[in-house]
């Protein structure tokens, strides 16, 4: 009976110790997810907007918050998908999640009987690309905050038609500089 051996690639033994670089890049790696961590610790989103984000002379450039409901990309589309809604400048072209914002923006104000309602892109800390429904910002709350009974009626629609029943809430935006 005959003996095969196999032989497997030889490969040199893993350093004991990793470079000067690697470890640079390690560290570099921690203090970046860190920073991360902290980064979506504060910006999580706000029940009630806090008065050192609301627009006052004092206080001219706070970042920019959009008050909504949550929905993703995904979410958009298939509100699009349900509705069979269409882009207004190509209606014989099928829409993808990319540009099923302007249809959807579109319903949505017609439905809720609001015509500043917007669709504001928000940070969002995982793989999913997040956006708001949004009433207003706190830049524009001044002059487009409705009545509280006229802004509850404004967001009972909107659940209505998104099939959601989540509480509007302060969402940091995706273009924030700070």
């Amino acid at each position: 009976m005959a003996t095969t051996t196999s032989s497997s690639p030889t490969r040199s033994p893993a350093p004991a110790h990793r470079s000067w670089a690697d470890e640079e890049l390690h560290r570099g790696r921690l203090a970046f997810e860190k920073y991360c961590e902290a980064l979506v610790e504060q910006r999580k989103p706000l029940a009630n907007l806090p008065l050192i984000y609301r627009v006052t002379q004092a206080r001219p450039n706070p970042p920019i918050l959009a008050f909504g409901i949550l929905r993703t990309r995904q979410q958009l589309f298939e509100y699009t998908q349900k509705h069979d809604l269409r882009h207004p400048d190509r209606p014989d072209v099928p829409l993808y999640p990319m540009v099923c914002m302007v249809p959807s923006l579109t319903r949505l104000r017609e439905e809720a009987k609001e015509p500043f309602l917007s669709i504001i892109p928000v940070f969002s800390p995982g793989e999913e690309d997040w956006h708001v429904v949004t009433l207003y910002t706190n830049y524009t709350m001044r002059s487009l905050q409705c009545t509280e009974d006229d802004e509850k009626d404004i967001i009972m629609k909107i659940q209505e038609e998104l099939g959601t029943s989540e509480r509007p809430m302060w969402y940091w935006d995706e273009l924030n500089p700070w």
